[in-house]
Protein backbone atom coordinates (compact mmCIF):
# COMPACT_ATOMS: atom_id res chain seq x y z
CA UNK A 1 0.00 0.00 0.00
CA UNK A 2 3.19 2.40 0.38
CA UNK A 3 3.41 2.19 -3.36
CA UNK A 4 0.32 4.56 -3.26
CA UNK A 5 2.30 7.30 -1.66
CA UNK A 6 4.92 7.47 -4.15
CA UNK A 7 4.97 9.62 -7.55
CA UNK A 8 4.20 6.94 -9.64
CA UNK A 9 1.66 5.12 -7.34
CA UNK A 10 -0.27 8.29 -7.10
CA UNK A 11 -0.21 8.87 -10.92
CA UNK A 12 -1.56 4.94 -11.07
CA UNK A 13 -4.31 5.04 -8.26
CA UNK A 14 -6.11 8.57 -9.40
CA UNK A 15 -5.81 7.08 -12.63
CA UNK A 16 -7.39 3.98 -12.31
CA UNK A 17 -10.35 5.65 -9.79
CA UNK A 18 -11.09 7.81 -12.89
CA UNK A 19 -11.71 4.92 -15.24
CA UNK A 20 -13.52 3.10 -12.12
CA UNK A 21 -16.01 6.29 -11.90
CA UNK A 22 -15.95 6.14 -15.95
CA UNK A 23 -16.66 2.75 -16.07
CA UNK A 24 -18.91 2.38 -13.54
CA UNK A 25 -21.38 5.27 -13.81
CA UNK A 26 -21.55 4.20 -18.00
CA UNK A 27 -22.44 0.74 -17.33
CA UNK A 28 -25.19 2.20 -15.35
CA UNK A 29 -26.85 4.01 -16.87
CA UNK A 30 -26.77 1.36 -19.78
CA UNK A 31 -28.15 -0.98 -17.30
CA UNK A 32 -30.89 1.52 -16.00
CA UNK A 33 -32.04 2.79 -19.19
CA UNK A 34 -32.81 6.24 -18.13
CA UNK A 35 -36.57 7.45 -18.91
CA UNK A 36 -35.37 11.14 -17.83
CA UNK A 37 -32.59 12.16 -19.07
CA UNK A 38 -31.51 14.71 -17.08
CA UNK A 39 -32.14 13.44 -13.58
CA UNK A 40 -30.23 10.27 -14.15
CA UNK A 41 -27.41 12.89 -15.58
CA UNK A 42 -27.53 14.29 -12.47
CA UNK A 43 -27.85 10.89 -10.61
CA UNK A 44 -24.76 9.51 -12.44
CA UNK A 45 -22.80 13.32 -11.91
CA UNK A 46 -23.02 12.87 -8.00
CA UNK A 47 -22.28 9.07 -8.15
CA UNK A 48 -18.97 9.69 -10.41
CA UNK A 49 -17.79 12.43 -8.26
CA UNK A 50 -18.46 10.78 -4.85
CA UNK A 51 -16.61 6.75 -6.81
CA UNK A 52 -13.70 9.20 -7.64
CA UNK A 53 -12.19 9.40 -3.65
CA UNK A 54 -13.98 6.61 -2.33
CA UNK A 55 -11.11 4.44 -2.69
CA UNK A 56 -8.91 7.25 -1.52
CA UNK A 57 -10.89 6.96 1.72
CA UNK A 58 -10.33 3.45 1.93
CA UNK A 59 -6.50 3.46 1.42
CA UNK A 60 -6.30 6.76 3.81
CA UNK A 61 -8.36 4.93 6.42
CA UNK A 62 -6.60 1.69 5.70
CA UNK A 63 -3.16 3.21 6.48
CA UNK A 64 -4.44 5.22 9.43
CA UNK A 65 -2.87 8.11 8.16
CA UNK A 66 -4.32 11.52 8.95
CA UNK A 67 -6.83 12.71 6.35
CA UNK A 68 -6.41 16.03 7.61
CA UNK A 69 -2.14 15.59 6.63
CA UNK A 70 -2.57 13.60 3.62
CA UNK A 71 -5.28 15.45 1.84
CA UNK A 72 -4.50 19.60 3.53
CA UNK A 73 -7.75 19.70 4.80
CA UNK A 74 -5.85 22.46 7.05
CA UNK A 75 -8.32 25.67 8.34
CA UNK A 76 -8.40 28.88 6.80
CA UNK A 77 -9.15 32.25 8.10
CA UNK A 78 -12.29 34.19 6.90
CA UNK A 79 -9.62 36.99 5.55
CA UNK A 80 -8.16 34.07 3.40
CA UNK A 81 -11.60 32.88 2.14
CA UNK A 82 -12.20 36.60 1.15
CA UNK A 83 -9.02 36.97 -0.51
CA UNK A 84 -9.51 33.43 -2.50
CA UNK A 85 -13.25 34.17 -3.90
CA UNK A 86 -11.68 37.53 -5.15
CA UNK A 87 -8.86 36.16 -6.75
CA UNK A 88 -11.08 33.35 -7.99
CA UNK A 89 -13.29 35.43 -9.82
CA UNK A 90 -10.50 37.72 -11.21
CA UNK A 91 -8.72 34.70 -12.86
CA UNK A 92 -11.84 33.14 -14.14
CA UNK A 93 -12.98 36.90 -15.78
CA UNK A 94 -9.56 36.88 -17.36
CA UNK A 95 -9.61 33.25 -18.09
CA UNK A 96 -13.30 33.68 -19.92
CA UNK A 97 -11.70 36.34 -21.73
CA UNK A 98 -8.84 34.07 -23.44
CA UNK A 99 -10.88 31.75 -24.32
CA UNK A 100 -12.91 33.95 -26.46
CA UNK A 101 -9.39 35.36 -27.97
CA UNK A 102 -8.36 31.61 -28.86
CA UNK A 103 -11.62 31.05 -29.99
CA UNK A 104 -11.25 33.79 -32.77
CA UNK A 105 -7.93 31.63 -34.25
CA UNK A 106 -9.32 28.28 -33.45
CA UNK A 107 -13.29 28.14 -33.46
CA UNK A 108 -14.73 26.02 -31.22
CA UNK A 109 -15.96 22.28 -32.24
CA UNK A 110 -19.98 21.78 -32.67
CA UNK A 111 -19.70 19.56 -30.09
CA UNK A 112 -18.43 21.21 -27.64
CA UNK A 113 -21.22 23.95 -27.88
CA UNK A 114 -23.49 20.93 -27.45
CA UNK A 115 -21.56 19.66 -24.42
CA UNK A 116 -22.77 22.97 -22.46
CA UNK A 117 -26.31 21.75 -23.16
CA UNK A 118 -26.00 19.37 -20.57
CA UNK A 119 -26.15 21.65 -17.47
CA UNK A 120 -29.17 23.54 -18.86
CA UNK A 121 -32.18 21.71 -18.00
CA UNK A 122 -36.01 22.86 -17.33
CA UNK A 123 -36.54 20.23 -14.56
CA UNK A 124 -36.25 22.51 -11.37
CA UNK A 125 -35.56 19.12 -9.35
CA UNK A 126 -32.85 17.86 -12.27
CA UNK A 127 -31.30 21.70 -11.76
CA UNK A 128 -30.34 21.34 -8.58
CA UNK A 129 -29.33 17.90 -8.23
CA UNK A 130 -26.58 19.09 -11.12
CA UNK A 131 -25.67 22.31 -9.57
CA UNK A 132 -25.00 19.89 -6.61
CA UNK A 133 -22.69 17.35 -8.67
CA UNK A 134 -20.57 19.83 -10.71
CA UNK A 135 -20.37 23.07 -7.88
CA UNK A 136 -19.90 21.93 -4.45
CA UNK A 137 -19.24 18.49 -5.31
CA UNK A 138 -16.55 18.52 -7.91
CA UNK A 139 -14.86 21.50 -6.34
CA UNK A 140 -14.08 18.94 -3.34
CA UNK A 141 -13.75 15.26 -4.22
CA UNK A 142 -11.30 16.53 -7.48
CA UNK A 143 -9.44 19.20 -5.09
CA UNK A 144 -8.87 16.07 -2.43
CA UNK A 145 -7.95 13.92 -5.60
CA UNK A 146 -5.64 16.07 -7.50
CA UNK A 147 -4.55 18.81 -5.27
CA UNK A 148 -4.83 17.54 -1.83
CA UNK A 149 -3.55 13.74 -2.48
CA UNK A 150 -1.51 13.88 -5.80
CA UNK A 151 0.23 17.19 -5.31
CA UNK A 152 1.21 16.85 -2.13
CA UNK A 153 2.96 13.62 -3.10
CA UNK A 154 5.07 15.12 -6.15
CA UNK A 155 5.94 17.97 -3.97
CA UNK A 156 7.35 15.52 -1.11
CA UNK A 157 9.24 13.12 -2.97
CA UNK A 158 10.65 15.65 -6.17
CA UNK A 159 11.45 18.44 -3.41
CA UNK A 160 10.46 20.85 -6.58
CA UNK A 161 7.43 22.93 -5.98
CA UNK A 162 7.11 24.23 -9.55
CA UNK A 163 7.86 21.04 -11.10
CA UNK A 164 5.06 19.04 -8.74
CA UNK A 165 2.84 21.92 -9.54
CA UNK A 166 3.67 22.31 -13.13
CA UNK A 167 2.93 18.08 -13.96
CA UNK A 168 -0.04 17.93 -11.58
CA UNK A 169 -1.84 20.80 -13.30
CA UNK A 170 -0.88 19.35 -17.13
CA UNK A 171 -1.95 16.00 -15.56
CA UNK A 172 -5.66 17.49 -14.30
CA UNK A 173 -5.82 19.52 -17.82
CA UNK A 174 -5.64 16.49 -19.75
CA UNK A 175 -7.65 14.39 -17.94
CA UNK A 176 -10.75 16.40 -18.44
CA UNK A 177 -10.33 14.85 -22.56
CA UNK A 178 -11.53 18.37 -24.32
CA UNK A 179 -8.32 19.14 -26.24
CA UNK A 180 -9.98 23.12 -26.77
CA UNK A 181 -10.27 23.78 -23.26
CA UNK A 182 -6.53 22.60 -22.11
CA UNK A 183 -5.00 26.18 -22.23
CA UNK A 184 -8.07 27.27 -19.49
CA UNK A 185 -7.98 24.33 -17.33
CA UNK A 186 -4.04 24.37 -16.97
CA UNK A 187 -4.39 28.21 -16.39
CA UNK A 188 -6.65 27.61 -13.50
CA UNK A 189 -5.06 24.22 -12.21
CA UNK A 190 -1.81 25.89 -11.76
CA UNK A 191 -2.81 28.67 -9.84
CA UNK A 192 -4.78 25.99 -7.68
CA UNK A 193 -2.53 23.91 -7.20
CA UNK A 194 -0.42 27.50 -6.31
CA UNK A 195 -2.92 28.24 -3.70
CA UNK A 196 -2.98 25.07 -2.31
CA UNK A 197 0.56 24.56 -1.88
CA UNK A 198 1.11 28.48 -0.37
CA UNK A 199 -1.69 28.34 2.20
CA UNK A 200 -1.03 24.82 2.69
CA UNK A 201 -4.58 23.86 2.96
CA UNK A 202 -7.20 22.65 -0.39
CA UNK A 203 -9.84 24.95 0.75
CA UNK A 204 -8.88 28.13 -1.76
CA UNK A 205 -8.66 25.74 -4.25
CA UNK A 206 -12.05 24.67 -3.76
CA UNK A 207 -13.09 27.67 -3.96
CA UNK A 208 -11.43 28.90 -7.39
CA UNK A 209 -12.96 25.22 -8.67
CA UNK A 210 -16.62 25.59 -7.46
CA UNK A 211 -16.70 29.08 -8.49
CA UNK A 212 -15.20 28.38 -11.97
CA UNK A 213 -18.03 25.73 -11.99
CA UNK A 214 -20.50 27.79 -10.78
CA UNK A 215 -20.04 30.72 -13.23
CA UNK A 216 -20.27 28.04 -16.11
CA UNK A 217 -23.09 26.64 -15.16
CA UNK A 218 -25.09 29.93 -14.59
CA UNK A 219 -23.87 31.17 -18.13
CA UNK A 220 -25.30 27.66 -19.36
CA UNK A 221 -29.14 28.10 -17.84
CA UNK A 222 -29.45 31.97 -17.76
CA UNK A 223 -26.80 33.42 -20.25
CA UNK A 224 -28.88 36.01 -20.93
CA UNK A 225 -28.21 37.63 -17.34
CA UNK A 226 -24.77 38.39 -18.75
CA UNK A 227 -26.04 40.56 -22.00
CA UNK A 228 -25.39 44.39 -21.64
CA UNK A 229 -22.83 44.48 -18.74
CA UNK A 230 -21.16 41.35 -19.05
CA UNK A 231 -20.52 41.09 -22.49
CA UNK A 232 -19.01 43.39 -25.33
CA UNK A 233 -18.77 42.57 -29.15
CA UNK A 234 -18.02 38.90 -28.04
CA UNK A 235 -15.75 39.73 -25.40
CA UNK A 236 -15.60 40.41 -21.80
CA UNK A 237 -16.23 43.71 -20.85
CA UNK A 238 -13.19 46.24 -20.86
CA UNK A 239 -14.64 47.80 -17.86
CA UNK A 240 -15.18 44.60 -15.98
CA UNK A 241 -12.11 42.88 -17.23
CA UNK A 242 -9.88 45.32 -15.98
CA UNK A 243 -11.35 45.13 -12.57
CA UNK A 244 -10.70 41.63 -12.61
CA UNK A 245 -7.28 41.89 -13.11
CA UNK A 246 -6.93 44.16 -10.67
CA UNK A 247 -8.82 42.55 -7.93
CA UNK A 248 -6.31 39.06 -9.14
CA UNK A 249 -3.57 41.02 -8.79
CA UNK A 250 -4.61 42.76 -5.41
CA UNK A 251 -5.84 39.69 -4.03
CA UNK A 252 -2.83 37.57 -4.95
CA UNK A 253 -0.39 39.99 -3.25
CA UNK A 254 -2.96 39.67 -0.08
CA UNK A 255 -2.43 35.73 0.20
CA UNK A 256 1.15 35.62 -0.82
CA UNK A 257 1.71 38.43 2.66
CA UNK A 258 -0.84 36.02 4.83
CA UNK A 259 0.66 33.21 3.57
CA UNK A 260 4.46 34.39 4.47
CA UNK A 261 3.41 35.60 7.99
CA UNK A 262 1.61 32.16 8.81
CA UNK A 263 4.65 30.04 7.80
CA UNK A 264 6.81 32.65 10.05
CA UNK A 265 4.61 32.05 13.18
Amino acid sequence: MSYIFTPRGAFFFVTLSLVFSGLFTSALILFLKPTNQFLTLSLTLILGELLLIIPLIYVIAKSQGSFVKILRFNKINIQMIILSTLLSIGVIIIADEIERLISLIIPPPEWLNQLSHFLSVDDSFALILIFFAVVPLAAICEEVLFRGFLQQILEKHWGDITRAILIGSLFFAIIHLVPYWVIQIYILALIMGYLSWVTNSIFPSMILHAINNGIAFSFANWRTFFDGWYDWNGHVSPIILTLAMAMAFLAFRQIQQQAAISRAS
